[in-house]
């Protein structure tokens, strides 16, 4: 019995570990492409000066016009985890909120003591 449950934790913490990398690999693949905003808000009013923005992405880089840059558009490498989107040229994190990411994507983000929060529609290309 004691070997057992030596064996136990180990092997729990492979599990665990596996899950969580199939769940940032899942969300990463499932983003892919591009999307546009349908409704903003900020620090929860409606946000209509954020009309046009949108969101391409393309492996491990975004292509963006969301103002987090004086040069818009603007390209960035980012990491995605299970939740979270990073800007790696500026540190700038989104929130990845849960959703199956086939139509919408639920992005929010504290930038410049503002909350937004971005509803973004997949794009379906002509091709």
């Amino acid at each position: 019995m004691m070997n057992a449950v030596r064996y136990f934790i180990p092997v729990l913490m492979l599990v665990i570990m596996f899950a969580c990398k199939n769940e940032t690999k899942s969300t990463q693949e499932r983003i892919q492409g591009k999307w546009e905003l349908y409704a903003a808000e900020r620090n929860g009013n409606n946000a209509p000066t954020l009309e046009g923005t949108y969101f391409h992405f393309m492996g491990d880089t975004l292509v963006s016009n969301f103002p987090t840059t004086p040069s818009i558009p603007y390209t960035v490498p980012v990491k995605v985890n299970a939740n979270s989107i990073t800007n790696l040229d500026q540190n700038v994190v989104f929130t990845v909120e849960p959703n199956d990411y086939k139509d919408t994507l639920h992005l929010s983000i504290m930038f410049k003591s503002m909350g937004f929060d971005l509803m973004l529609k997949r794009v379906v290309s002509d091709e």
